[in-house]
């Protein structure tokens, strides 16, 4: 079985979109905890790297569906005592997960079940710094000095999603106008076409014209040093994202 599991560690790493890989992730996940049932200290380390695996699989396709029971099946190895090399790393990526769909409970009890060693692992460090940027709304250095490696980055895209509806919902509520040019910085959007397409999808009764673009429920229009100060610090943030993404 550990050679299985090697082989196939191999095969992701090849050619992830190979279409013989989910198949042969279930044949080999049935065989080994089948074997961990009756024998369970000869196979409980084979089945924690078998799911690490498979976690690292279901994000490099993307299959989110099937995250949620994968890494917290891979959680609970950890949290019976097992080690492994990755652990933090892991660790790392089901709290960012956690962070992304806003499943706050459950996030500050893993960390309570945290040894205290994970503490000081750069990537665990950056998620809890990455939650307290995010509870006090400071975005404008959301990532630090920190340069995620990729399986992670589908947690961060969904994190920057909700800054960016949360910055247009401030946009709307507060400014007046904004630069065609600043907007599509703003919004992170590619062409002003997107930039339409995205407030028809929020029900933004924004007008475009002379390469402006007005915004609605204007409530705070007489406060631009405040405006201005959002701007800037949402679109360095955008930028410091588009560097790494």
């Amino acid at each position: 079985m550990e050679q299985k599991l090697q082989l196939l560690s191999s095969s992701i790493q090849v050619d992830p979109s190979n279409p013989q890989i989910p198949q042969n992730l279930k044949h080999l996940k049935l065989e080994i905890f089948n074997e961990l049932a009756v024998n369970k200290l000869g196979t409980e380390k084979l089945a924690l790297h078998f799911c690490e695996l498979e976690v690292t699989y279901l994000l490099i396709s993307r299959q989110i569906e099937n995250f949620e029971l994968a890494i917290e099946r891979l959680m609970k190895f950890y949290n019976q005592g097992l080690e492994s090399k990755d652990r933090a790393h892991y660790t790392g990526i089901y709290l960012i997960y956690l962070l992304s769909f806003n499943k706050f409970a459950q996030y500050y009890s893993q960390i309570e079940l945290l040894p205290k060693e994970t503490f000081s692992n750069p990537f665990v460090h950056f998620v809890l710094q990455l939650e307290y940027k995010l509870s006090i709304g400071s975005y404008s250095d959301l990532l630090g000095d920190y340069h995620p490696t990729g399986i992670e980055n589908v947690f961060l895209e969904r994190i920057m999603d909700t800054i960016r509806l949360q910055t247009a919902l401030s946009a709307n509520a507060s400014y007046k106008q904004l630069s065609i040019e600043n907007a599509i910085k703003l919004f992170n959007v590619k062409s002003v076409q997107e930039l339409q397409q995205f407030a028809q999808k929020q029900n933004f009764k924004w007008k475009f014209n002379n390469h402006h673009v007005y915004f609605d429920n204007v409530q705070n229009v007489e406060n631009p040093l405040n405006s201005e100060f959002l701007i800037t610090n949402s679109l360095r943030y955008v930028h410091e994202f588009d560097k790494i993404i």
